[in-house]
């Protein structure tokens, strides 16, 4: 068994949680709220600009020529497909895209991006590790709805579906999973652990982010804290 086929079989539970979350069921069914909708695009806008820099860390890393050709090619990838499924997201709720931008990550989604940028200051291998489970998950979701449980032909959420289902898609996800497995058969066991466990912590916060835009999270402080003077 390969190494991500051993990480995918020993994670399948965080897969099952981002499968189960409301938020991808309201995704699904076309039933997700419209401040969630608006609050997850524009932190995932945010969020893809965070990543888009780990792949120009990526290039950085790069042993040669081949690897810099695919990150040019992801990085083309974010800027000029994958909008789409943001679009699509923005016109079923009836706003403009430019309208939901966001300046600032919110906790959750800050604490993701800094996971990526410490993966990247470690080596190749542990970056990818750590990058891969944001195409995967929602790739794995999208693709075991399409199979099993389609989506509404009248669901205006239907083209996100079909984006993470579809032939680019899946090659971008079958690319990442043969590059990491050809990295970690050539990483040390110390390496190999590090990238597991990236690769865990990713999943964890992908989880996370269906959370953050289901509980349309900020920086305030919880509702029924008291403010006051700073003694």
């Amino acid at each position: 068994m390969s190494f991500t086929a051993q990480l995918g079989q020993q994670h399948a539970d965080l897969f099952e949680a981002f499968w189960e979350h409301p938020f991808l069921r309201g995704l699904h069914d076309g039933s997700l709220p419209r401040e969630p909708v608006i609050h997850y695009v524009g932190q995932d806008h945010q969020y893809l600009n965070a990543f888009i820099r780990c792949y120009g860390m990526g290039v950085a890393l790069s042993p040669d020529r081949d690897w810099m050709a695919w990150f040019h090619d992801q990085i083309r990838f974010l800027l000029e497909d994958e909008q789409h499924p943001h679009h699509v997201m923005c016109e079923a709720v009836g706003i403009s895209y430019d309208a939901v931008r966001q300046e600032e990550l919110g906790p959750s989604a800050q604490a993701y991006v800094h996971h990526m940028e410490a993966a990247a200051r470690d080596s190749l291998g542990v970056l990818m590790a750590a990058l891969m489970p944001c195409p995967w998950t929602y790739i794995w979701a999208a693709t075991r709805a399409l199979e099993q449980d389609p989506p509404a032909a009248d669901n205006p959420l239907l083209g996100w579906w079909q984006f993470y289902a579809g032939a680019e898609s899946q090659q971008i996800l079958a690319d990442f999973r043969e590059r990491t497995d050809a990295l970690a058969e050539r990483a040390g066991p110390a390496e190999r652990d590090r990238m597991a466990r990236a690769f865990e912590r990713s999943c964890q916060h992908e989880v996370r982010f269906w959370e953050m835009a289901w509980s349309l999270e900020t920086w305030a402080p919880p509702r029924g804290v008291r403010q006051g003077a700073v003694p």
